[in-house]
């Protein structure tokens, strides 16, 4: 049920709004030839903006609620993405492409850090030679409060006119190097009423630049270079070719 409220939550978020890495991507993305991969498409953005700018890209995410929204969201604009249902860790699309890319910090949701190597590893099967890899990636801020304190995080009203809130409380836990995200979730009527109130709980697992530039030679990429400062950046490398 949370899912399923965040999802049309999250589908109020302009597809037209760039992410804060957008300049990035493009720079990376606007020389290549061939098909990219985005990873966790959610309900399109930037997908849907950058098929409409000429990128041959397609997609994939795990929910099928958010893909039925980028669909949606992609009939209105006349478009017609390639989207695939699917889990990204580990990829098993059975082909490769000229790139594949995880912006907003999707990546972080893979907590277990064998499974996040894993992962890695099946991205560069799916990569052509000499292909891209562009992750974006963020530390905790060196000023976040020691206890967890709750901070509206999203708000937006439904066709229905109920009004969905979501809460957040984040924490740090530094000798497991995860941030530990709450989001409670809450639906109220048109009356403002409240009528359903869930928890969710997950992980996100961060990085030093450092490190997860060791973790990427070892998987097997080459060229790998980060672009950004230590709290945020893209992660990126290349198959051998």
């Amino acid at each position: 049920m949370a899912d399923a409220i965040l999802s049309r939550l999250l589908d109020r978020l302009p597809v037209d709004a760039s992410l804060e890495e957008e300049a990035v991507y493009r720079t990376l993305l606007d020389p290549l030839t061939g098909t990219i991969l985005e990873l966790g498409c959610g309900t399109g953005r930037p997908l849907l903006r950058w098929l409409e700018a000429g990128y041959e890209i397609e997609g994939i995410d795990a929910s099928a609620d958010m893909l039925a929204k980028l669909r949606a969201h992609a009939a209105v604009r006349g478009l017609s993405p390639t989207v695939h249902h699917g889990d990204i860790a580990p990829l098993d699309l059975g082909r490769r492409f000229a790139a594949i890319v995880c912006p907003a910090g999707t990546f972080m949701l893979l907590d277990d850090i064998e499974r996040a190597h894993s992962a890695l590893a099946s991205y560069l099967r799916h990569l052509l030679p000499g292909g891209l890899l562009a992750l974006t990636l963020s530390t905790p801020a060196p000023d976040r409060p020691d206890e967890m304190t709750w901070a509206v995080r999203r708000t937006g009203t439904d066709a229905k006119g109920r009004t969905i809130v979501v809460d957040e409380a984040v924490r740090a836990d530094d000798e497991r190097r995860l941030i530990v995200v709450l989001d409670r979730v809450e639906v109220y009527d048109p009356r403002g009423r409240l009528v359903n109130t869930e928890l969710r709980r997950h992980h996100l697992r961060w990085w030093r630049r450092a490190e997860f530039d060791e973790v990427l030679r070892r998987v097997g990429f080459v060229d790998v270079r980060s672009i950004g400062g230590d709290d945020g950046w893209v992660a990126t490398a290349r198959a051998p070719t």
